[in-house]
């Protein structure tokens, strides 16, 4: 029995690592092309490596060409199973061919397929692998491809702070300070955003900002607030206030002296907003 245990151990153990170098294998001929191209290569993701053989075993179990997957799901319900947070993502399913190249070079050669390995954003990949034991042709292949979306570096709120400096000094405005009361107001407001699934000045519960400034104590004769969502660093954040005219025009008030930021980032991102990320910006003078 042990012995018979070992052999299937190693079996497996073999198979595994014949799965894994066809995924490189697959991988390096993706990358040379999309080299050809100019663009860089493609990253192997660990949740989009597995969900893509999830995939592959289920097309395979069934015979069936189907982007959907176990349970009936879509690659965006699985993405977000798997916790992947993303901002675009893609899939191809192929079936029939034996080797690497050959996957390839079909995905290659539909257009469809051609546009999403020669993406300019999807940067992170898995590929799955599933063969029906003794049958020729029996071979399923899956690729998801997947832009990705990280939480902004720790120093947000410094450099939201300074870029909106930087903007008002173009026109003459004195800088703003931080204020940590317009800061707790504004992180509130953007943890609310992100629990309560929604991307509104007001409340689901009918709170505006003058209620939120007043509720954390901030003895406002002046406040004003501009927010954002998907955006996931600093830099389009406030590039998005400036080219939008309502709050380009909060950012150059006058009467204001003090300011607070909030962010967050919801990684499981499953609601109708949908943006991962969720900024607010208040903007205030006290009484």
């Amino acid at each position: 029995m042990r012995h018979w245990l070992a052999i299937a151990l190693v079996a497996l153990l073999t198979r595994g690592a014949e799965a894994a170098d066809i995924q490189r294998e697959v991988l390096e001929h993706i990358n040379g092309f999309r080299a050809q191209h100019g663009l860089a290569p493609l990253r192997m993701e660990a949740r989009l490596a597995l969900l893509a053989r999830d995939l592959a075993q289920d097309v395979m179990k069934r015979r069936k060409l189907d982007a959907r997957g176990p349970e009936g799901l879509t690659l965006d319900k699985r993405l977000r199973r798997a916790g992947y947070a993303y901002k675009q993502a893609a899939q191809q399913v192929a079936m029939g061919y034996p080797n690497a190249k050959g996957v390839v070079d079909l995905w290659r050669s539909r257009r469809d397929s051609r546009q999403v390995l020669l993406s300019q954003t999807l940067s992170e990949a898995g590929i799955g692998y599933a063969q029906r034991q003794g049958a020729a042709l029996d071979h399923y292949w899956v690729i998801t491809l997947a832009e990705p979306t990280r939480p902004a570096a720790s120093n947000w709120r410094r450099e939201i702070m300074r870029h909106v400096n930087k903007f008002r000094a173009r026109y003459g405005l004195a800088p703003l300070s931080i204020n940590p009361l317009l800061n707790t107001t504004a992180q509130s407001h953007s943890d609310d955003m992100a629990a309560r699934d929604f991307f509104d000045h007001v409340s689901p519960t009918g709170k505006t900002i003058g209620d939120r400034a007043t509720r954390a104590g901030y003895p406002w004769r002046t406040v004003l607030e501009n927010l954002a969502a998907g955006q996931d660093n600093p830099v389009e954040v406030v590039k998005g206030w400036i080219n939008s005219p309502p709050h380009r025009k909060a950012l150059l008030a006058r009467d204001i002296d003090d300011a607070g930021v909030g962010y967050t980032f919801l990684a499981q991102d499953g609601g109708l907003v949908r943006s991962f990320h969720y900024w607010t910006l208040n903007m205030g003078r006290r009484r």
